[in-house]
């Protein structure tokens, strides 16, 4: 029953594959629920409480648009979701693999629990980006969104430098192996 209400949250999204979805600026990897997560988490004093729906963004295409366009571009979000279509329609973007990695993550009033994920190939899909568009594009530091002090309240992290930034590296031993292989 839960996997039902999964599909259909992921419904209400723009699916743009089997596995991808395309929606508020962001092309994101569907992430089916974790065995074993808490409803909610104590952190620093406060309670942070469970998304209810989980995913990897993979590209933030909202920023990446106005740093292609910059220069002489002009390129839409619909150009980059055509460009991450054809990239994934003969490379895999659809596996990742959980780090137990965990960071808690502030910025302005939002709050929220992360772990890090790998996504193998995503290097590649920006680096044909970087290519065919002449621009130094950050690639997002993959994570998973687990936890949101403010309901279902994420904090995009464009960059390596934005997760140093604006998050510290925790232990949650009460998350480890929260996936079931």
């Amino acid at each position: 029953m839960q996997q039902d209400v999964i599909i259909i949250r992921m419904i209400e999204h723009n699916m743009i594959t089997k596995y991808h979805y395309h929606n508020y600026g962001y092309i994101c990897l569907a992430v089916k629920n974790p065995i074993n997560l808490p409803a909610q988490i104590e952190i620093d004093g406060k309670i942070l409480f469970k998304k209810d729906e989980l995913h990897i963004s993979l590209m933030a295409l909202k920023h990446l648009v106005p740093m292609i366009n910059i220069g002489t571009n002009n390129v839409s979000e619909d150009d980059l979701v055509q460009d991450f279509l054809d990239y994934q329609s003969t490379t895999d973007l659809s596996q990742f693999q959980p780090s137990n990695i965990f960071h808690y993550v502030k910025r302005d009033e939002r709050e929220s629990i992360v772990i890090m994920a790998d996504v193998p190939n995503l290097e590649g899909l920006f680096e044909m980006l970087r290519a065919k568009y002449g621009v130094d594009l950050p690639i997002q530091p993959t994570h998973i969104t687990l936890y949101t002090l403010q309901p279902e309240a994420g904090i995009g992290i464009l960059s390596q430098n934005e997760l140093e930034r604006d998050s510290k590296r925790v232990d949650l031993p009460e998350l480890k192996l929260i996936w079931n292989d």
